[in-house]
């Protein structure tokens, strides 16, 4: 009985021995078993990337505060920063009493102007209408002359009338002594002759009065043709004003600019997000373009991931991907390449299958696709289709 315990107690002692041996190998194969599943399940593994947003000075300026707090959730349009961009009070008043005193010389010299531009027009106006009285009055004259023979040839025509009616009356109640009476004869060859008279003086009546005709045309063309001459506004003193005008203007525009800078700047947040990193400091000057703070956006539009050397030659853009989340709720969609980096990088670590190995490959981009939710910084497995 001695004798069969202590060969148990030497078996037993040999296993307690090889029981850590066992364990690490144990181990080391689960860990090579999990990688294996994970690189047999996805070619790639990337990383839901959230955009970044700067919010920095638009302006030399002083930032008075930040009324944010670092991990901070903040609405599109929201403060963020305030500025004070009054550095030099003096400075800033010493150019607005200069910009008020170049308005008003500039004031003075459109006033100036105005004024010899409405006596200019005044002057022009009067010789304008000056001659203009002289076209009406040769029309008004010819007008006269026209109704002058008007009148005349009227009453030679009545005449030439009453003159024909004479000689039909007279010709009728002699008709049988006109062969024989030689005196009745003359009379009517006097009257005749009166008629013949009368009819030349009508025509040369008619073409006088066709004469007039033509000259009242000819004069009353020549009053319109004048009236386009009347005096308007001149193109050398509307440019003169114009020069003034835009002066003016830009003296507005910087005097506007100089009272803005008296207020102070606001700084709203460009996106929904979280706030990721505060550099400024209230009380320290800022210049333009300096980082102040930055916002993550709340939701990630893009995904992250390098292709390795042995997949690199697979991947180009436009080439449709599944993307795969493992963190529940699973989720399985499909998506397309949008960018392929232009040289190969060095991955981050959460991406290393050994945090002691670096790993290297191509990043790229592919697009979240609608209705997919990811939180920044989530892992999504990756499948070429």
């Amino acid at each position: 009985m001695k004798k069969i315990s202590s060969q148990s107690y030497r078996r037993s002692r040999l296993y307690l021995r090889f029981l850590p041996v066992l364990v690490w190998v144990g181990a080391v194969l689960c860990v090579v078993g999990l990688f294996h599943r994970r690189t047999a399940r996805f070619e790639i593994v990337g990383i839901a990337q959230p955009q970044v947003r700067q919010v920095a000075a638009t302006c030399r300026a002083r930032l008075i505060s930040v009324p944010v707090q670092l991990f901070d959730k903040v609405n599109e349009g929201d403060t963020v920063a305030v500025l004070s961009v009054v550095l030099d009070d003096e400075r800033i008043d010493a150019e607005l009493q200069t910009i008020a005193a170049d308005m008003n010389h500039v004031e003075a010299q459109l006033t100036e102007l105005r004024n010899n531009y409405v006596a200019e027009i005044v002057n022009r106006e009067s010789e304008w209408w000056a001659e203009m009285r002289a076209f009406t009055a040769d029309v008004m004259a010819v007008q006269q002359r026209i109704a002058d023979a008007n009148a005349v040839l009227e009453n030679d025509q009545a005449m030439l009338e009453n003159m024909q009616q004479g000689i039909t009356s007279f010709t009728i109640e002699n008709q049988a002594a006109l062969g024989t009476d030689i005196a009745l004869y003359n009379q009517l060859r006097t009257m005749k002759a009166k008629r013949d008279t009368l009819v030349k003086k009508i025509g040369r009546d008619k073409g006088v009065l066709g004469k007039y005709q033509k000259d009242f045309e000819d004069a009353n063309d020549r009053r319109e043709k004048y009236k386009k001459y009347r005096p308007i506004a001149g193109t050398k003193n509307e440019d003169a004003r114009r020069v003034i005008d835009l002066a003016k203007e830009a003296l507005e525009r910087r005097r506007a600019e100089l009272r803005a800078r008296r207020e102070q700047l606001v700084l709203t947040a460009p996106c929904d997000g979280y706030v990721s990193d505060i550099l400024g400091r209230v009380g320290e000057a800022v210049m333009q373009g300096v980082e102040i703070l930055s916002i993550a956006e709340e939701k990630p539009h893009v995904i992250i991931a390098y292709a390795s050397e042995a997949v690199v030659g697979q991947i180009e853009i436009g080439k449709l991907v599944e993307l795969v989340k493992d963190s529940k709720p699973e989720q399985i969609a499909r998506s397309e390449v949008t960018y392929i980096g232009p040289r190969v990088e060095q991955m981050p670590i959460r991406l290393w299958r050994n945090p002691n190995f670096p790993q290297w490959g191509r990043p790229m981009l592919i697009e979240i696709p609608p209705g997919m939710k990811l939180i920044p910084g989530e892992m999504v497995g990756i499948r070429g289709l």
